[in-house]
């Protein structure tokens, strides 16, 4: 049982770190869209948008503190 839930965590953290790929890639290709002054600029507010890095240390910190929890970091 716990082999299916350690399993399921890491499909979970597959899934996360893809999203923060294509959401890192995502706001960079809009990125440049606006400095070009292309079509493929949005018009989206930039207020309080997390940062990707912000986004990678979230994700990051999550890691960590699971990995602590669980006892895969820091021994038990």
């Amino acid at each position: 049982m716990a082999r299916l839930l350690f399993f399921g965590l890491l499909v979970l953290a597959f899934i996360a770190c893809l999203v923060i790929i294509v959401s890192a890639a995502t706001r960079a290709l809009d990125a440049g869209g606006r400095a070009l002054g292309t079509a493929a600029a949005s018009g989206r507010g930039e207020i309080m948008v997390p940062t990707t890095f912000q986004k990678i240390a979230y994700a990051a910190l999550a890691i960590l503190l699971l990995g602590v929890s669980v006892g895969w970091l820091g021994g038990m």
